[in-house]
């Protein structure tokens, strides 16, 4: 058998938009509601059930374990049993993990919870990511991916504020249930996605030719792109954690919504993502990337001096700017380095920066904050953002990436 570099029907027609894709954005932005309502929650009740500042940060990091082991396999189970079948797996995790959080008696009992969660969200987002590529013709690759991009920071835009005012004014239960019915409405979108147009094509192969069309646990060509991206999912750890507790450190007014922070972040990114998808298709992924990791960092920064509202979401500011120039940039990277059959596998790789990045910064991070204080731990994923841009430029030498 000759090697194959295999595309979904969609793809080979060379259209973008159709049933499949539409249906797949709105998957995606579901599932993300539901777990972006959760960013301002989940540390607020760690506290209501008596966890210290150390131990929200630990607690909140247990979600990426999961992730770490769980997030490559995905790559291998999408090329065999489908992108759908594993999104179905993932989501469905990630509802009965949410009611779960209801009946918890105390702090640590939240740990099992997080890491049941954290292989939902290890493995549903690989398999819509996968889907885009799958669907999206090649020279609109960036595009399709700020596309995703961009329903995605919809989500963000209202569900942090929404899940901390359900859970001010109603309860951290109604807050929980909340998510989940996010992303139960997910479910049933993902049920009228076709299964056949959203995988690749493969040729007939007897079990003798399986081992030709297997996936690798880890990506080789995406650790590059992976490495470069961590330095901004690093960002992420204390700005999905701790942002109530910076606004409280900083005097801000107790009735400042920290939530709104991610309006500001996500109304940027979508902006943003209008033009930096064609930006990376005709200038090189690069163009997008440095940029997007210099202004993060400045974001990181400001946070970490912020000492009125105005200050806070200038940050926030920067920081959809800076992402939504990194996104599509950073996905399309990793897609045009890797054979067809190997995207899943790839983009699981690129996605365990959020695991080893957001999720598992905070064992680092929330030891720092109970020593020095939140703003601490801005002012170090800052410095990593620009080590990311540095490393990206010094890695490229030379190159059109």
């Amino acid at each position: 058998m000759t090697k194959q570099n295999a595309i979904s029907p969609a793809a080979n027609e060379g259209r973008l938009w159709n049933k499949d894709f539409v249906l797949n954005l709105l998957v995606a932005h579901l599932l993300l509601a539901g777990f972006f309502s959760l960013f301002m929650v989940v540390p607020e009740f760690i506290v209501s059930l008596g966890g210290q500042a150390w131990e929200i940060g630990v607690i909140i990091a247990t979600f990426g374990l999961a992730g770490v082991i769980v997030r490559p396999l995905a790559g291998k189970w999408i090329l065999k049993s489908g992108p759908k079948r594993v999104a179905l797996l993932g989501i469905s995790l990630f509802v009965g993990s949410t009611v779960l959080y209801i009946p918890l008696p105390s702090e640590w009992w939240i740990v099992p919870v997080r890491m049941i969660q954290g292989v939902g969200l290890a493995t549903a987002p690989v398999a819509t990511s996968t889907i885009v590529a799958n669907l999206a013709p090649e020279a609109r690759r960036g595009e399709a991916m700020s596309y995703m991009g961009n329903f995605i920071s919809i989500a963000q835009l209202y569900a942090p504020p929404l899940g901390y005012a359900l859970f001010i004014s109603y309860g951290f239960e109604i807050a929980f249930s909340a998510a989940a019915i996010f992303a139960v409405g997910a479910l049933i979108i993902l049920s009228f996605l076709s299964d056949r147009n959203t995988r690749i094509n493969l040729p007939e192969t007897s079990v003798r030719d399986s081992i030709e069309i297997s996936a690798p646990l880890i990506s080789k060509a995406a650790i590059f792109p992976t490495f470069i991206f961590l330095t901004y999912a690093f960002t992420m750890a204390p700005v999905s954690t701790f942002l109530p507790f910076l606004a409280e450190e900083k005097g801000l007014p107790e009735d400042f919504n920290p939530g709104f922070y991610f309006t500001v972040l996500s109304g940027m990114t979508m902006l943003t993502t209008l033009i930096s998808g064609r930006i990376s298709d005709r200038l090189g992924r690069g163009a997008v990337i440095v940029p997007g990791l210099a202004l993060v960092s400045v974001a990181m920064f400001l946070l970490s001096r912020s000492l009125v509202v105005p200050m806070f979401m200038g940050a926030a500011f920067f920081h959809g700017v800076g992402y939504g120039l990194i996104y599509p940039g950073i996905n399309s990277l990793v897609i045009d380095r890797v054979p067809a059959k190997e995207r899943g596998s790839a983009l699981a790789t690129l996605q365990q920066a959020w695991d080893v990045g957001a999720s598992g910064g905070n064992f680092i991070l929330g030891p720092v904050t109970g020593a020095f204080g939140f703003a601490s731990a801005f002012v170090i994923v800052g410095v990593g953002a620009v080590t990311g841009a540095v490393g990206y430029v010094a890695g490229t030498r030379g190159k059109r990436l």
